[in-house]
This record gives structure tokens, C-alpha cells and sequence, in this order.
């Protein structure tokens, strides 16, 4: 039997391959390898992740090329404009359009939008591209109060590394990374086997003695792999790997593919620094840095959406647990909750969606902006799956949902874990081979960093059963005729109503399973999702899906603070000595600072000046702050008691970065 010759290792995290998004644990005993990498040049190692060859982007996605001409197009209104934040790791220009009705759009509260942080959605510089056309041509009016920062593409080394021919969904920047830590630079990438133009996975069906099969396919539906279930008589068949070869012969087959630092892991909240696609120390990126001086010299944001694969609005942001100093929440702070239901309330009734991964917000740059800058940080996914039509998928509900746990089964109720609708047990399980392959425990940064993609593709290749979780809200209750029956009608698995959807949609997005001959592995069959598919919809969809999350941002637009001054009251005490009161109202939808920035102070405060010296001023401040007003109606009552020989001639002074300022001049 070939194959037999080289052993591969298979079970144990420790055997994982790199994952779309790379892996979590860091690979500690992995020998050292050929020296040429040490002579490698940044600039070449660039070039070569990079590429030369040609272009070959989703059918209907924008390249660089083509989004640079867009944007000038945009950029021909009276209403926008065309600069850059910087530039990329790869010395691309990181796109910045300015909308605004007013001259100087810095004077003015802003909104900032930003999209392709996440390199595999791509979609989300489509959407945020024609975010901008469609405020423009829709919202102009909106924009005579409010301006409108949109990057649309903030990693565009990742989006070209994605539209290159061969992609396993690159998350990270253009940093190479060597991720097992054997001095080489991406020496084992996937490799194409078959030539379709793809990279999935092999099934090996003949496993040797050290390999033991984990999988078997669905009876069902052979293209789907499926964990055997020893109670129906099922047995495991073949083991599961990433396609390609053991290029650096170490054993290991794809463990140091395409390397990166992911933006969306480079920022300073909650930075998981034993992470490999962390980045050498927080905004250690040319992208990640531009963006958070972008926003530390614009005061005038007073929101921001990041569009990508983080959510927390769908799925309500943890609101009750602290990072590791105890000070700062890991989600929001309680007080808050309120701010974020509400605007979740707004996103789902404009885009239509209910369901959502969280994404872990480990070093991310929208949970940065919540904690350290003070923002409201909306962080939203472009798409979901819509329903499959069939019976299966209407009869459970929304496809994105969790899968239901079969009634009147005797299992006990799964526990939730901070990775998407992962139980904690199946994250169990996996440590617990991490720990029996390596006799190490793996680092709490680096499970921080799993995504449920990530955990799917690791349980598939160490044989362990992912198990969901269904929020106790959403499960039916059962009928006293059901209780005690087994249910007898099996439900779709996420998997099979992606193929439904795909079959359905016409999309190309699976690659059916053929043989190959595999030089080490023996007989295999190559085929499988390919990378990308579930995350970036058909360009058909890119109009009407951004149409939903214009009217979102429309909807903040439209719920900006409006800071109204009620007053001045004079009255004249006699003597020369007067009482003076006035009052600040906010009248808007949204709160001028969260809560948490008024704890932290992180954001400039409005500062209420009255022109008196001190030595006349009886009663009140001479200078006040305010760090924030609540939404609908929120007030900050000032008042003095102070001498003055001319009232006439004095005034009270309003100086506020974000809302504008003003002079009030007092008189009788």
C-alpha cells in the first residue's frame, strides 16, 4: 500500500494545518529546517506573497484596480472626496472617502465605516463601496449635519492575495509569518493536486496503523463528511487533510501555509499576543497603525460600523465579564446594554438578518474603539446564508441558526462557549487532545483566537464531534404526544444546507470528490467547500445587500446626538450681583459618549466657560465639563451666582470638538 513509508501525524491538535484563518496554538517543537529563509530579503519574500500572476477575482468583485476608479467616480460628487489614511504593508494606498455637504467635514459629528479589514470579505468593500453611491444619491440631506468616513478596503494585500487563483481564505496582511516556528517562511502552503484551480481537503482511504480513520460519508449525502455514530452501526472510513504535500518533509502536511498578521488581532484591547497572526506588538502594521491614527486625529467620530467577521449586534456584545486587569469589559460595560440592544433592534429590522457569528474580539479593531477610544463600535457581518428552499430548512427555522437538539433525546443540555454556537464540551475535547499529543496545556490567548470555522476543520481531523449549542429561547416546547418518542425525521446539518443553498443559487462552491493518487497518502479523493464560498455572496446580491446597510447607516445618521442649549436665565440680584443658568439637552437617538468613555475619559469633554474671573463668581464653576448626555433628553444643568459691573459684557463659552462651538452673551 503506498503511503506506508512516511508516517504523517493526524491526531492531536498539534497536527492541525493551517486554517483559513490560521491556527491557535503555537506549534513549540517543530526542528529547524533549511537556512535559506534566514538569507530571504523582505522585499523578495514580499514579491513572492504577493505574486505575479494574474488576477482572477470572484466573478463580479472589485480588484484594486478596479475599486481605485470607482471610488474617483464617487469621488466626481459635490458631496465626496478621495484621500488616503496610508499605506499597505505592499505599498497599496488604504482608500479614504469623505461624504459631507459641509466645507469643512472635520467640523462636524462624522461617522466612520470601515470594511476589508478581514481579507476574506471581500464583500465588504462591495458593500461599504456602495454605501457611499447610495448615501450619496438617496441621504444627501444627511450629510448637511453629519459627515461620513468610509474605508472601504483596509487590507488590500490580503483582498489581492484572495483574488489571486489559488486561495485558502487569507485573513491577515502581506506579513509573512513562520508559523511553525522553524525559521522557514511559508515553505508548506496547500498545494492544488488536482489542478481544478481550488484547494479542499483529501480523504485518505486506506489509512495505515498509525492514522486510524475518523470519518466516514454522510449516508445521506456522500459528499458530506460526517463523525460515525457507533449506536447507528457507523464506522470510520477514511482521515481527513488539507490538500496538498508534505513540502518540508517534517512530517506535518500544510502546518506553515500563507502567513499574516490579521488586522483584526493587531489592536491593543485585549491584544492576544501568544497568538502567531497577532503581530510582533500591537499595531505593528502599517494598516492597523493608519487606522488608529486616523482615528485618534479626528475627535469629531462619534460612531463607528466595522464590516467583517465580527458581530455584536445580532448576538448582544458580553455585557458582565472584565479582561485580565478587572478594569476593562471584555464585550461592554452593563450600562451600555441598552445602547447596543437598541441599535441591534435597528440593524435587524433594515438588513433582515437574525442570525450571525461573534467572532472573538481579542485585539479587533471595532472592540478597540468601545474600550480605549470611547466609541459606540458597531461591528456587523455583511451576509448570511439565506433559506434553502426546502423542508428541512423552513421547518428548523433560519438556516444561519444553530442546528435544534432533537426532542426528547436524554442528552444533557450543552454548554455555551465564547466561540459562536461551539459548546464548551467540544472545546473540551479538543484541548484535551492537544494536551494528550503535546502533554502541554494550550495557552488561554491562543484558544481566545478560535473561530467556529477554525474549530470545524480541527475537529474534522482529530475525530471529534462538534456538538452545538441552541439558545434556550429558541426551543420549542414539546407536546405531551411527543414527549417520550423518538424523532424519527433527520434535520439538515449546517453543512447540507449549505449545499442546498449552493445547488439552489446555482453557485459554484463545492468541489465534488474525485481520486487521486497521492504520493505519500495513497489512494485519496480531492473535493470539498471551497474557501470563501460562505462568507462572500453571488455579485447579484452585492445591490440589494447594501441597500440594507445603507438604511442602517442612514437610521445613524438620522439618531445623532443634538445638542441643544436651553436658556440663558438672568436675574438680577441687585448690587451688581446676578444668578445665570442655562442648561444642555440632547434630543438625539444616540448618547454623545458611552457610558464606559465617561468612566475611562476617553473622549474629549464639552467644557462650559463662563467669562467672570474666579474672584467674582460666587457661586458655580468657572470652567465645567460634561462628559456626555444621554440619548432623549439627557441634560447637564449649570448655574452661577457672580458679580459683574456690565452683564452685557459677559458670556458663557461652549467648546465642544464633536458638536461645534458656541458663545452665549448674557443681557438683561
Amino acid at each position: 500500500m503506498m503511503g506506508t513509508a512516511t508516517r504523517h501525524r493526524t491526531r492531536g491538535m498539534n497536527a492541525w494545518p493551517l486554517g483559513p484563518v490560521g491556527h491557535p496554538f503555537r506549534f513549540r517543537n517543530s526542528r529547524l529546517c533549511m537556512l535559506i529563509s534566514k538569507t530571504l530579503c523582505p522585499a523578495t519574500a514580499l514579491a513572492m506573497f504577493l505574486g505575479t500572476t494574474a488576477i482572477a477575482q470572484p466573478q463580479g468583485y472589485m480588484n484594486h484596480s478596479q475599486l481605485t476608479t470607482r471610488l474617483g467616480e464617487i469621488a466626481g460628487s459635490d458631496h465626496a472626496s478621495l484621500t488616503e489614511i496610508g499605506k499597505s504593508l505592499g505599498g497599496q494606498p488604504l482608500h479614504l472617502l469623505t461624504l459631507s455637504a459641509n466645507d469643512e467635514p472635520d467640523s462636524q459629528p462624522a461617522l466612520l465605516i470601515v470594511a476589508g479589514i478581514d481579507a476574506q470579505y471581500l464583500v465588504s468593500t462591495e458593500v461599504a463601496t456602495r454605501m457611499a453611491e447610495q448615501l450619496l444619491a438617496e441621504h444627501a440631506d444627511q450629510l448637511e449635519g453629519m459627515t461620513v468616513y468610509i474605508v472601504p478596503r483596509a487590507n488590500p494585500d490580503g483582498a489581492a492575495r484572495n483574488m489571486k487563483s489559488l486561495s485558502m481564505g487569507h485573513a491577515g496582511n502581506a506579513r509573512l509569518v513562520d508559523e511553525d516556528r522553524d525559521r522557514m517562511l511559508d515553505e508548506d502552503p496547500g498545494d492544488d493536486l488536482n489542478g481544478d484551480g481550488f484547494i479542499t481537503m483529501m480523504r485518505r482511504l486506506e489509512p495505515t496503523l498509525d492514522d486510524a480513520p475518523t470519518h466516514m460519508a454522510d449516508p445521506d449525502d456522500p459528499r458530506l463528511n460526517i463523525v460515525p455514530d457507533k449506536g447507528e452501526g457507523q464506522r470510520a472510513v477514511f482521515t481527513l487533510y488539507p490538500e496538498g504535500i508534505d513540502n518540508d518533509d517534517d512530517g506535518v502536511i500544510n502546518e506553515d501555509g500563507f502567513g499574516a498578521v490579521d488586522l483584526n488581532q493587531n489592536f491593543m484591547h485585549m491584544w492576544p499576543e501568544h497568538q502567531a497572526h497577532a503581530g510582533r506588538y500591537p499595531l505593528s502594521e502599517p494598516e492597523s497603525h493608519a487606522l488608529a491614527r486616523f482615528v485618534f486625529d479626528h475627535d469629531n467620530i462619534i460612531a463607528a460600523i466595522t464590516i467583517g467577521k465580527h458581530d455584536n449586534l445580532i448576538n448582544q456584545p458580553d455585557a458582565k465579564s472584565k479582561d485580565i486587569t478587572g478594569r476593562a469589559p471584555k464585550g461592554i460595560d452593563a450600562k451600555d446594554a441598552g445602547l447596543y440592544k437598541e441599535a441591534g433592534e435597528w440593524f435587524k429590522e433594515a438588513t433582515g438578518m437574525d442570525s450571525a457569528d461573534k467572532g472573538d474580539p481579542a485585539g479587533s479593531f471595532y472592540s478597540w474603539l468601545y474600550a480605549q477610544r470611547g466609541l459606540p463600535s458597531f461591528a456587523v457581518q455583511p451576509w448570511t446564508r439565506p433559506d434553502a428552499d426546502n423542508g428541512d430548512d423552513k421547518e428548523e427555522g433560519k438556516s444561519g441558526e444553530a442546528p435544534k437538539q432533537p426532542e426528547g433525546n436524554n442528552e444533557p443540555r450543552l454548554t455555551p462557549s465564547p466561540v459562536g454556537d461551539i459548546s464548551q464540551e467540544t472545546l473540551d475535547e479538543l484541548t484535551e487532545a492537544y494536551i494528550a499529543m503535546t502533554g502541554e496545556e494550550p495557552d488561554p490567548s491562543m484558544i481566545a483566537s478560535i473561530t467556529p470555522e477554525m474549530v470545524e476543520q480541527y475537529a474534522a481531523q482529530a475525530g471529534i464531534e462538534v456538538r452545538r449549542v441552541q439558545p434556550a429561547q429558541d426551543q420549542p416546547e414539546q407536546t405531551s404526544e411527543a414527549k417520550g418518542e423518538k424523532k424519527t425525521k433527520k434535520k439538515l446539518s449546517e453543512d447540507a444546507k449549505w449545499l442546498a443553498y449552493f445547488e439552489q443559487a446555482g453557485i459554484e462552491g463545492f468541489v465534488d470528490w474525485q481520486p487521486y493518487d497521492h504520493p505519500t497518502l495513497g489512494k485519496v479523493e480531492i473535493g470539498g467547500f471551497i474557501s470563501g464560498a460562505k462568507i462572500n455572496p453571488p455579485a447579484t446580491d452585492l445591490d440589494e445587500l447594501a441597500s440594507k446597510h445603507t438604511e442602517f447607516a442612514a437610521k445613524l445618521l438620522g439618531a445623532k446626538p443634538e445638542v441643544e442649549v436651553l436658556g440663558p436665565e438672568i436675574e438680577d440680584l441687585g448690587g451688581g450681583l446676578y444668578e445665570v443658568r442655562i442648561a444642555l439637552v440632547n434630543n438625539g437617538d444616540l448618547p454623545t459618549s458611552t457610558v464606559f468613555a465617561r468612566s475611562t475619559r476617553t473622549v474629549k469633554p464639552m467644557v462650559v466657560r463662563l467669562s467672570a474671573d474666579v474672584d467674582r463668581i460666587i457661586t458655580g464653576q468657572r470652567v465645567d465639563r460634561i462628559w456626555g448626555l444621554d440619548q432623549d433628553g439627557g441634560r447637564s444643568e449649570h448655574r452661577w451666582v457672580f458679580r459683574s459691573d456690565d452683564i452685557g459684557a459677559e458670556s458663557i463659552e461652549i467648546v465642544d470638538p464633536r458638536f461645534g462651538n458656541r458663545t452665549i452673551k448674557l443681557s438683561n
